[in-house]
């Protein structure tokens, strides 16, 4: 038997099988590819939308910041010894060290990395780099002549392409007037000065002439969470601006490849004179008496601010609001505007029922709330000015050349400071009998200078009882409780300051400030609390006030008593 071999021809089907695999693994490949480059470009989305989520973080932090920073630099500005240093306090520094306080040049701060034990580590966040310079992401939006800072546009009449600028002129409040030198100021630092006031050329927002109310005026209050006062509701203050634009990326495109986005911010230091009536830097009780005895019979129409605000008993206000810097704290029941107010006010979720409304509250269109406390605000921070007993003093501020700003700190913060007119006690018989025997009137002259008259017993200061003494507003007396004073007569004192010579009438001089002679053998500064030997001053025939149309305003550092009742028309 024969075997035959038999051989089976698998050459052609092998190049098909050949051709077939290298087929398909093409187009797995190709998929391959197709799902890598998908990812790839994810991936590259994600990250482009980490870095602008990124900038905008930072964006707003540095805002956060420059909130808190500002108005301590322009207060910086104005105090002695300022101009030795005014790098501390331009522009530049400030954007510095906000950009420092952010944390803005990496996304996390290298204490937390430490603290993980990553300070070797190497960020893949191509956001984080440092900033060699102010203007790598912060500019003025318009262009300005050369003599200042291009960090900012000042809110002011000198800065003529910006207010006409269609990007920007419609979206910021009135100008303010000052001096080109002050102009130049503002462009470097950040200026409060009774030297900005309001203009009539530029009255956008203003509720009043600013030819009657230069250096305040009523304007609107701003929609923000802190209620000092209702969004919209008109408030004296006068609003200091400056525009800046924030761009961030423009100087590391090339490691990014995201394209800077510019926006435009206005940063505002608003001067409020006090409008509430009751306000404390401090903890402010409010509802009981220090026995523990509810308050009876009182009524509030206002608001109530303060550091720390806690109420007790049973607190209602009318046409206000109740608001603190720090912490608040709702005992009893609480009522604004006839809305009780819940302790837990605050806590998480309530804020967002606040903001939505439910079955018991009325949705608002506003972010404000009866009751609000500062550190919710986010952009806004309250800084009380509060001098405690400096207020009283008539402390200088050095040579204007000592400091940047035009205005001292003293002259703008210190009630004593800011009287038109002054009376100075200049002589006593003795350290322990403080009968004013002469005294010193200064008073605001027609030519808005300063006029000093003195004033003697038994010369040309007539006593109550003789010639003349009738009309004088400044006399002494012995009150019942054994204590010497000079009493100051409100219903005499307008007449007699318009017959001065020279004199600017009581429109000019609606504020009185009564204080010692400083270092007088005879003249006793008033102690705290004040004891018998000290002085007094008594003010008396005030029933009437129509005469001071312009206000009157009354500041001492001595004990003050109201023997009248005080404005009963």
């Amino acid at each position: 038997m024969k075997i035959r071999p038999h051989f089976r021809k698998n050459g052609e089907k092998g190049y098909a099988t050949l051709a077939l695999v290298s087929s398909v693994s093409i187009v797995i490949f190709g998929a391959m590819i197709y799902t890598i480059m998908g990812s790839v470009r994810s991936l590259d989305a994600q990250a482009r939308a980490q870095v602008k989520q990124d900038f905008r973080q930072k964006e707003d932090a540095i805002l956060n910041a420059l909130v808190h920073i500002v108005p301590n630099k322009a207060i910086g500005a104005m105090m002695q010894g300022s101009a030795d240093n005014p790098g501390d306090y331009n522009w530049d520094a400030i954007f510095r060290e906000a950009l420092t306080l952010a944390h803005a040049e990496q996304s996390v701060s290298p204490q937390i990395i430490n603290s993980l034990g990553l300070g070797a580590a190497i960020s893949g966040n191509s956001g984080d780099m440092p900033y060699a310079n102010v203007s790598d992401f912060v500019n003025a939006p318009v262009g300005t002549p050369a003599g200042g800072s291009n960090r900012v546009n000042g809110g002011n009449v000198w800065e003529s392409l910006m207010l006409s600028d269609p990007r920007i002129a419609s979206r910021v409040p009135a100008a303010l007037a000052l001096t080109q030198a002050n102009y130049l100021l503002d462009k470097d630092y950040p200026i409060v000065s009774f030297a900005k006031s309001y203009t009539a050329s530029h009255t956008k927002g203003l509720g009043l002439s600013p030819n009657l109310y230069p250096l305040y005026n009523l304007i609107q209050y701003p929609d923000v969470r802190f209620g000092y006062k209702r969004p919209g509701e008109l408030f004296v203050a006068k609003r200091n601006w400056w525009v800046f634009s924030l761009e961030f990326g423009s100087h590391n495109t090339g490691a990014t490849g995201i394209p800077p986005v510019r926006r435009d911010y206005v940063l505002s230091i608003y001067e409020i004179p006090s409008q509430v009536p009751l306000s404390a830097s401090a903890l402010l009780d409010v509802g009981r008496f220090a026995d523990g005895a509810e308050w009876e019979n009182v009524e509030m129409e206002g608001g109530i601010v303060a550091e720390r605000l806690r109420t007790q008993g049973t607190v209602a206000i009318s046409n206000g609001v109740v608001s603190a810097r720090r912490s608040l704290d709702l005992a009893g029941q609480t009522l604004v505007d006839g809305t009780a107010l819940r302790s837990d006010f605050d806590e998480l979720g309530a804020r967002e029922g606040m903001a939505i409304g439910d079955v018991n509250e009325t949705v608002s269109d506003s972010d404000f709330y009866n009751a609000s406390l500062g550190g919710n605000v986010g952009r806004v921070a309250f800084i009380p000015i509060n001098r405690g007993d400096d207020t009283l003093l008539r402390v200088g501020d050095g040579a204007r050349s000592e400091r940047i700003s035009q205005t001292g700190w003293n002259h703008y913060s210190m009630a004593g400071r800011q009287a038109q007119m002054v009376v100075r006690i200049m002589n006593c018989p003795s350290i322990n009998n403080q009968t004013p025997t002469q005294i010193r009137l200064t008073y605001r002259n027609s030519s808005n200078g300063n006029t000093n008259i003195n004033y003697f017993r038994g010369s040309n200061w007539p006593t109550e009882l003789q010639p003349g003494g009738e009309e004088f507003p400044f006399q002494t007396a012995t009150l019942e409780n054994t204590r010497i004073a000079l009493v100051v007569h409100l219903d005499r004192l307008s007449d007699f300051v318009a017959g001065l010579p020279n004199t600017g009438g009581i429109e000019e001089n609606n504020s009185l400030y009564i204080e010692p002679r400083p270092n007088h053998l005879r003249v006793r500064p008033p102690s705290f609390p004040s004891n018998d030997p000290d002085l007094v001053v008594s003010f008396r025939g005030g029933q009437d006030l129509s005469a001071y149309t312009a206000g009157l305003s009354l500041v001492s550092r001595y004990r003050v008593y109201i023997a009248d009742t005080l404005n009963e028309v």
